[in-house]
């Protein structure tokens, strides 16, 4: 079968005008939004996404440190939704903000050393693909997109702030009891670092 067969594909003013019957059709087969001649966002059922999560999930071990406190990481982000929802109508923001701060959580508690290591996890790492909202055959975002929109995120002195807060709320007080984690305190304070310098060169 072909790609093309699997799902179809509309462009955001289809979408604008045709809303009702595109999400009707979403039922039968996932629907891919373009924006500007690229790929947006999927409109898929709520059997086909929960289908795929359990396809990658399946593959997690239940008692993984990640797993048991995904839960109190979601709820942190979700107190925050208000700077998630401003972080998502950044001009230019592709992937959801929510989705940046797991892969951000990610790069911090693995240690990775760089942009380009990171993105190559995010293609084969069956636990960071869970973890961020991957399928199995669902295509990792382009490394410019990437790139660009953990920037967006960082240049937020707020979003950095709340990355500080779930790490210092979720992770410090077990960290020794977990010894799949390797948190790079460097990095993260070198993310706040970059904050606390413009704010002291503004006073």
């Amino acid at each position: 079968m072909g790609t093309m067969e699997r799902y179809s594909k509309v462009g955001m003013q289809e979408l604008d005008q045709r809303l009702s019957k595109i999400v009707e059709a979403a039922r039968k087969k996932p629907v891919s939004v373009y924006r500007y001649g690229a790929p947006w966002v999927w409109i898929v059922s709520q059997d086909d996404w929960q289908g795929a999560l359990k396809e990658v999930s399946s593959y997690i071990p239940p008692g993984h440190s990640l797993v048991l406190l995904r839960p109190q990481i979601d709820d942190l982000l979700d107190e925050h939704r208000d700077l998630l929802h401003e972080l998502n109508a950044e001009p230019g923001m592709v992937i959801p903000a929510q989705t940046v701060m797991h892969i951000l959580l990610l790069q911090l508690l693995y240690s990775v050393p760089s942009e380009q290591q990171l993105f190559e996890q995010l293609n084969y790492n069956l636990l960071f693909r869970w973890f961020v909202g991957l399928g199995l055959n669902q295509k990792v975002w382009s490394f410019n997109t990437l790139g660009r929109d953990t920037a967006t995120l960082l240049n937020n002195p707020r979003a950095v702030q709340l990355i500080q807060k779930i790490i210092g709320e979720v992770f410090c007080g077990a960290l020794l009891q977990m010894p799949e984690f390797s948190l790079n305190f460097a990095l993260l304070h070198t993310w706040l670092g970059k904050h606390a310098g413009a704010s002291a060169a503004s006073n």
